[in-house]
């Protein structure tokens, strides 16, 4: 069905599959390495917020 879509599927090795929080650990590090601020142990975790939504904690002042 892909092919007929005209979209190329790539299905990467197992072994880059199997964990999804050392791909955020390595993204994360990316980031603060680059410049960016880490998030704050204050940062909640929401199992069921859609990954199409992004939340930004602020700073209180």
């Amino acid at each position: 069905r892909a092919a007929a879509a005209g979209v190329a599927v790539r299905i990467p090795p197992l072994s880059l599959c199997t964990d999804n929080g050392a791909m955020i650990a390595a993204l994360a590090a990316q980031l603060v390495a680059s410049g960016h601020a880490p998030s704050t142990l204050a940062f909640g975790a929401d199992s069921t917020l859609p990954v199409t939504e992004i939340q930004v904690a602020r700073e209180h002042a």
